[in-house]
């Protein structure tokens, strides 16, 4: 390497997105990782004379939103300039799968592929061929109640004993007017879940981070019962009851492939009903951490922005910057700029933010 290589770049002038630090105005990548964070004022002395200072010009800086696809051959894969860094894929056919894949990853982004075959027995699951240590299987609501216990039994007790995750994709397809899987559904696999804990015991059972994709409606009873399985959601904006989830303790991710996916931020903070809205962050962390937290192969820190974490970023062009909470909910924490709450683009106009940048890995993917 040339002594004049310049291998770390500091954003400067900015509005950084942290829990480290919530006031931070700059940011310092090293190779593919988050060196540093701070203010402007000490940016200068961090940087270094090996260091490329970009002034971004009052641009926020987020983690990637993490985009969610049902996959066939041909579908087009979301853009880093959208604001994407990464991309869950979801097919029942493997080429599929790895076509979409591949395709995503000669974008430049992170490619998070599920494999939807079902199975009966652990010993089945090497020849399935997923790509990642997880295994969905498909509800068919029309199914036997009877059948589709047992399938979805079978399916998580193989899974559990393979140190596999399973995702449960209960969604509706894309044409689908329903919104979720109906509460009939959602009892069955509550009750397989119980049933492969009885066979693998509960600390198998909950150590490997089972999914449900696509939830609708649910009862307070049913969102305890997710949480005693230690089971996560994920679910449309405005589909699930994200009130009685998080009162619950049950981990939700949500899912989007909008052209700009605040939109999914703002379907979220202003959901018809009043018991599927949450805050704008809630939403923002549902959309980028909370889903790389529910893989279980994903780095620790994957999904934020702090020192040692991936460098996966996105620099905006918003308006105004603001701590909002649904209307009609209680805050779950305090609006007020000494709490150290970080703030977020405001959602309260037509214009949502516009994507600048977008970093994956250290490497400029858009701009």
């Amino acid at each position: 390497m040339s002594p004049q290589t310049k291998t770390t770049v500091m954003y400067m002038n900015a509005s950084v997105y942290s829990p480290v630090d919530p006031f931070a105005t700059a940011i310092l990548v090293d190779g593919p990782t988050v060196a540093w964070l701070g203010s402007d004022s000490a940016a200068h002395a961090m940087a270094g004379e090996q260091s490329t200072v970009v002034d971004v010009h009052g641009a926020v800086i987020t983690p990637s939103f993490v985009a969610h696809q049902r996959v066939t051959h041909g579908t087009q894969i979301v853009s880093a300039a959208q604001g994407y860094g990464a991309v869950e894929l979801l097919s029942d056919n493997a080429r599929t799968l790895n076509d979409a894949a591949t395709r995503a990853t000669d974008a430049g982004l992170v490619p998070l592929p599920i494999l939807i075959h079902p199975v009966t027995e652990a010993s089945a699951i090497a020849s399935a061929g997923a790509p990642r240590p997880c295994l969905g299987i498909e509800i068919d609501p029309a199914q036997d109640p009877a059948a589709l216990l047992e399938d979805v039994t079978s399916h998580l007790v193989a899974c559990s004993e393979a140190r596999y995750q399973a995702v449960v994709v209960c969604e509706a397809r894309p044409e689908a007017t329903v919104e979720g899987a109906p509460s009939a559904v959602i009892d069955v696999i509550l009750e397989a879940a119980q049933q492969a804990t009885d066979t693998v015991g509960e600390r198998a059972f909950r150590s490997r981070g089972h999914r449900l994709v696509g939830v609708g409606e649910l009862s307070e009873e049913q969102s305890e019962s997710l949480a005693r399985h230690a089971l996560s959601v994920t679910s449309r904006p405005g589909a699930a009851p994200l009130t009685a989830l998080a009162r619950a303790g049950v981990p939700v991710t949500l899912t989007t492939d909008a052209e700009n996916p605040w939109q999914a931020v703002k379907d979220a903070l202003e959901a018809k009903e009043p018991s599927h809205r949450t805050s704008a962050r809630a939403a923002f962390l549902a959309l980028t951490r909370g889903v790389w937290r529910a893989q279980r192969d994903a780095q620790p820190l994957a999904g934020q922005l702090a020192p040692g974490a991936e460098a996966s970023l996105t620099m905006w062009d918003a308006e105004s910057l603001m701590v909002q909470q649904a209307q009609g909910t209680g805050a779950s924490w305090s609006t007020d700029p000494r709490a150290r709450t970080p703030a977020l683009p405001a959602l309260d106009d037509p214009r949502l933010p516009v994507c600048e940048r977008t970093v994956v890995g250290g490497n400029v993917i858009f701009e």
